[in-house]
């Protein structure tokens, strides 16, 4: 029986990112081969369109965002947390109905990073607001870097 894995959409080949374009996981044929996918994109579930300014955190990552430290804030200067909130409460609920055995996320993306992220205009140490969001429950999550686990390989 194989496993569901909830995948950052860009990552699966969709064209959601805020540039539209997307960013296929190198092991996207051997994933979707052994595995049902589950593509998610947190900022399009909030709200935001394609294509959407790039946008980055104020004051924390997403782990402060979630505590009301910190913003998520587009080019032009518009805050754009709400939209980010709001996506990360809507890939809660998908994860809640599909049980995903793995969740692969976009590293450096602002919802889905999960070591790095753009905080004030450079790459810093911290998680994106869904990844952050998720953290606390006992699903591995991995980036497109990571190796992926032996029942996928």
């Amino acid at each position: 029986m194989p496993g569901t894995v909830v995948i950052s959409g860009c990552l699966a080949g969709l064209h959601v990112r805020y540039d539209s374009a997307s960013r296929p996981h190198p092991a996207l044929a051997e994933l979707s081969a052994r595995a049902i996918l589950v593509p998610v994109c947190p900022e399009i579930l909030g709200g935001l369109g394609i294509p959407r300014l790039r946008c980055r955190f104020f004051g924390g990552d997403g782990a402060a965002v979630l505590l009301g430290r910190a913003k998520v804030v587009d080019e032009t200067g518009v805050d754009r947390t709400a939209a980010f909130l709001t996506g990360a409460e809507e890939v809660l609920r998908i994860v809640e109905l599909v049980s995903p055995s793995l969740i692969v996320f976009k590293e450096g993306s602002p919802s889905c990073g999960l070591r790095r992220v753009d905080i004030a205009g450079t790459r810093q140490r911290g998680r994106g607001v869904v990844a952050a969001r998720l953290k606390a429950y006992s699903i591995p999550m991995i980036s497109e870097e990571d190796p992926l686990p032996d029942w996928l390989t």
